[in-house]
């Protein structure tokens, strides 16, 4: 019988129970990769495989191309929603989220990653001894002796809960003085263990050691879902700058329309008081009627310029070199069409298509597995552990691993170790805890849907 087939006698049930839990965990796991998908349909967002910094390095300029001699910018209303999400901070912001919450899945993904530890120690001690058969005298006299160890262990958690361990130690000692008694120095001895260590109750299951993946790809997904409610929160500022600019153009044009009925009424009342036909005093309101149209005047293009700033500043084009001070001219035209929509057809569409209600719903997804983890952490520590280990003894190294291949010195071990909390309030108060915050999060749906 060999080493390894000794060892996977030994093991046999644990893989059997660890692949048993695996296929509940997979159901979850296609479940929650559905619904990304579909949440990634809806969104209409899509991200790159492989982001690099230099992607995301920030310009001194807004990615936009015009000539230096450019005093007007005529834009369609599309063409400023295109440039708002390509050069809006709130954008650029939002979308790093989404790469950053990446990164969280793949950090709570690496609590699964395999350890290996390697630890080397060397000690020279000096030791008293009285005893006559080992100091070859009576009284007491120093021994002195060295040794040297090596020692290297791999972990591999595993996603039941159980942990895998495979310890490999190699050491060597040398009793320098006295030597009494001593069959074998200097001595070597070597041993090679494998053991699992598997939770029955508390932290046991793919589920709850899982869970934390799936709360940070839910993070990711509500990440997306916050990068399009800001561009829709963006395109909604854009229109309403935009068509701020063609209402105060328009009342530019009316206002300057009004100045020249005023300045038309004064040239009359001027002739027909020189024909002695008009009161002098009507020139005069006259003049302060036009004066006043020029002050009305002044304030609808110094709107026009309010209104232009405001539409920059969502664009990032406000400190642009070149197009900050050139005045944007709007090609779109305002037009109103009338949709006949139902109440209920209404309700259905806003429910479709509002992110912020699919943020609630992954809010209420992450609460209920907050749930599930604080209610098995209710249930007392039971392990059951096994394991196998080979020994071996020489005088040097490599006949003490051929002692320890030999199988002649063999160890097999199998534990059980229970824990119960007394009082265990900790674990209760997080229990009740998630679970006023899984009802909060159900009202805050609830409440947005309501809106």
């Amino acid at each position: 019988m060999t080493i390894f087939f000794k060892l996977k006698t030994v093991f046999i049930f644990f893989i059997l129970l660890n692949l048993m839990l695996l296929f509940p965990g997979n159901d979850v796991e296609a479940k929650i990769k559905d619904y990304g998908e579909a949440l990634l349909e809806i969104t209409e967002v899509t991200l790159p495989d492989d982001v690099k910094a230099k992607d995301y390095e920030e310009l001194e300029e807004p990615y936009v191309e015009f000539s230096r001699d450019m005093k007007f910018l005529n834009m369609t209303l599309k063409d400023s929603i295109i440039l708002a999400l390509q050069n809006n901070y709130d954008i650029k912001i939002a979308k790093l989220d989404p790469m950053i919450k990446e990164k969280d899945v793949t950090v709570a993904k690496s609590e699964f990653d395999p350890k290996l530890k390697i630890e080397g120690k060397r000690d020279i001690s000096e030791e008293p001894q009285s005893n006559t058969l080992l100091t070859g005298t009576i009284g007491v006299i120093q021994r002195l002796d060295e040794s040297n160890e090596l020692n290297a262990t791999i972990e591999k958690p595993l996603e039941t809960g159980a942990k895998f361990t495979f310890d490999f130690n190699l050491g060597i000692r040398q009793f320098l003085d006295p030597q009494t008694f001593q069959t074998l120095n200097p001595r070597s001895t070597s041993s090679i263990e494998a053991k699992i260590t598997q939770p029955l109750l508390k932290g046991a299951g793919i589920f709850y050691n899982r869970s934390k993946i799936y709360i940070a790809r839910n993070d990711k997904k509500k990440s997306i879902l916050q990068l399009k409610e800001k561009a829709i929160e963006v395109i909604n500022s854009v229109q309403e700058a935009y068509w701020d600019l063609v209402m105060a153009i328009e009342e530019l044009r009316v206002r300057n329309k009004s100045l020249e009925s005023a300045e038309d009424l004064l040239r009359k009342n001027r002739i027909q008081v020189k024909v002695g036909t008009l009161a002098p005093i009507e020139v005069l309101v006259a003049e302060d009627g036009v004066a006043k149209k020029i002050d009305e005047i002044i304030e609808a293009e110094n709107d026009i310029k309010n209104r232009e700033d405001d539409l920059k500043l969502i664009m990032n084009l406000s400190n642009h070199s070149i197009l900050s001070d050139a005045a944007i001219i709007p090609l779109d035209k305002a037009s109103f069409t009338i949709t006949d929509v139902t109440f209920d057809e209404s309700i259905k569409i806003a429910l479709a298509n509002r992110p912020e209600l699919f943020e609630k719903g992954l809010d209420i997804e992450n609460a209920r597995i907050t749930v599930k983890q604080t209610r098995n952490q209710l249930l007392p520590q039971l392990d059951i552990e096994a394991g196998i280990s080979y020994h071996g003894l020489a005088g040097d190294f490599g006949n003490a691993l051929d002692s320890a291949f030999s199988e002649q010195f063999q160890r097999e071990f199998f534990g059980v170790t229970l824990e119960v909390p007394l009082g265990n309030r900790e674990a209760r108060s997080n229990y009740s805890k998630a679970k006023l915050e899984a009802r909060q999060s159900v009202l805050n749906r609830n409440k947005i849907e309501q809106e």
